[in-house]
């Protein structure tokens, strides 16, 4: 395949940052074997686990070739909740696309309802509690007067913490 795929602690599980150029084509055999894997019986692993990923910039459009269902995902999209039908894909990278996936074997255990999807626009501004673990996988964000940029895995230990987006700001949260 032709693009970038770096992996990234993110606590208890490595991320894949994926940066893929405008105009790539994966296939069906291309979705199966990489991040994208669904099975034709629906399931994303012999025990029917899903993935994680979320785009952060671009655009891409998944087709079911055999049901013709079309589905556009931009910045912000995240896989959590959302259960591919099975079938025959395609994915278009309509513009260059940067994006995460956590597969489901690089989450070693952690389960899915202990992974939420996590963004801020940019000027946004929210309030970590303690015990936060953000895997913050891209962005730019000031804690404290301090500019963090992804990836990076912040863990709030010492009380709550008021967080600004200086970008944009995508990524997972851990309970």
């Amino acid at each position: 395949m032709n693009y970038d795929q770096k992996p990234a602690r993110a606590f208890d599980t490595i991320a894949l940052l994926l940066d893929i150029p405008a105009g790539t084509l994966l296939n069906d055999t291309d979705v199966r074997n990489g991040c994208f894997v669904v099975h034709p019986d629906g399931t994303y692993n012999e025990t029917g686990d899903q993935f994680v990923w979320m785009v952060f910039h671009g655009h891409i459009r998944h087709t079911h070739l055999d049901t013709g269902s079309v589905t556009d995902r931009h910045a912000g999209y995240c896989s959590l909740g959302i259960f591919d039908k099975p079938g025959i894909t395609r994915v278009d990278v309509v513009a260059d696309t940067k994006m995460m996936c956590i597969p489901p074997h690089l989450r070693h255990g952690v389960s899915l309802q202990n992974i939420s999807a996590w963004r801020l626009a940019a000027g946004e501004e929210v309030v970590l509690p303690k015990d936060t673990r953000l895997f913050l996988a891209s962005g730019t964000l000031q804690i404290g007067g301090l500019p963090i940029a992804g990836p990076r895995q912040i863990h709030v230990t010492t009380g709550d913490k008021n967080v600004i987006a200086v970008t944009a700001a995508y990524g997972v949260t851990f309970a």
